[in-house]
C-alpha cells in the first residue's frame, strides 16, 4: 500500500499542471517564476531552447512580439501499443507570455498520430466503439465489409479489439503526459 501511495504522489507531481479542458483535450499551462531576469532575457532563453530542443524544421512560429510567443511543435513521442513501444508524431502549440521574472507557457492543441488526433482523457464506451466501428464498416464494400462486418458480429472478438485499443489509449496519454512533463522541466532549467 504504501508503495501504491508513492507511485501517485509521483504521478500526481509530475503531471500536476496537465489538464484536460471541457471538450476533454489534454492541455499545459505553467506560470513560472525567475529570480532576476527581464522579459527580454526570458524570451531570449525561451527562444534558445526551441532552437536546442527541435529542429528548426518542426518549428513554426505564428507570432513573435515583445509580450508574446507562439510556436506550433512537431515532435516525436514514444508509445507502448501492445507488446511494442513506437515512435509517434505528437504535435502542439506553445504559446509563452512574458514579464520581467516571470513567464505563462500553455502547451494546447496537443495531438497525436498521421491523422493529429487530439489527445483526449476518454476513450469511448463499449457500446459506442462499437457503434463507431459499425459506421466504418458501412462505409466499406465487398470483400471488406463482410469481413469486417463478421468481426464485429463476433462479441468475443470486438471485446478483445475494444480492450487492446483501451489498454493503447491508456499507455499514449501516459507517454504523452510523461514527455510533456519532461519538456516543461527542461524549458524550465533552461530559462531559470
Amino acid at each position: 500500500m504504501k508503495r501504491f501511495v508513492i507511485a501517485l504522489l509521483i504521478c500526481l507531481s509530475t503531471a500536476a499542471n496537465a489538464q484536460f479542458n471541457e471538450e476533454g483535450n489534454l492541455y499545459y499551462e505553467e506560470t513560472i517564476t525567475t529570480q532576476g531576469k527581464s522579459k527580454e532575457q526570458i524570451k531570449e532563453k525561451l527562444h534558445e531552447w526551441l532552437l536546442a530542443e527541435f529542429k528548426q524544421s518542426n518549428i513554426k512560429a505564428s507570432k513573435n512580439t515583445e509580450d508574446e510567443m507562439i510556436a506550433d511543435i512537431t515532435s516525436k513521442v514514444n508509445v507502448k501499443q501492445g507488446d511494442i513501444t513506437t515512435k509517434m508524431n505528437i504535435y502542439f502549440g506553445i504559446l509563452s507570455s512574458f514579464k520581467d521574472e516571470e513567464f505563462t507557457v500553455q502547451l494546447s492543441h496537443i495531438d497525436i498520430g498521421p491523422t493529429q488526433t487530439p489527445v483526449k482523457i476518454d476513450f469511448p464506451d463499449f457500446e459506442s466503439f462499437k457503434k463507431e466501428m459499425q459506421e466504418t464498416v458501412n462505409r466499406l464494400s465487398g470483400d471488406a465489409k463482410a469481413k469486417n462486418q463478421a468481426i464485429l458480429d463476433d462479441e468475443k472478438k470486438i471485446k478483445s479489439i475494444y480492450e487492446r485499443g483501451l489498454q493503447n489509449h491508456k499507455n499514449m496519454l501516459a507517454s504523452v503526459k510523461t514527455y510533456i512533463s519532461g519538456l516543461v522541466e527542461r524549458m524550465k532549467k533552461t530559462i531559470k
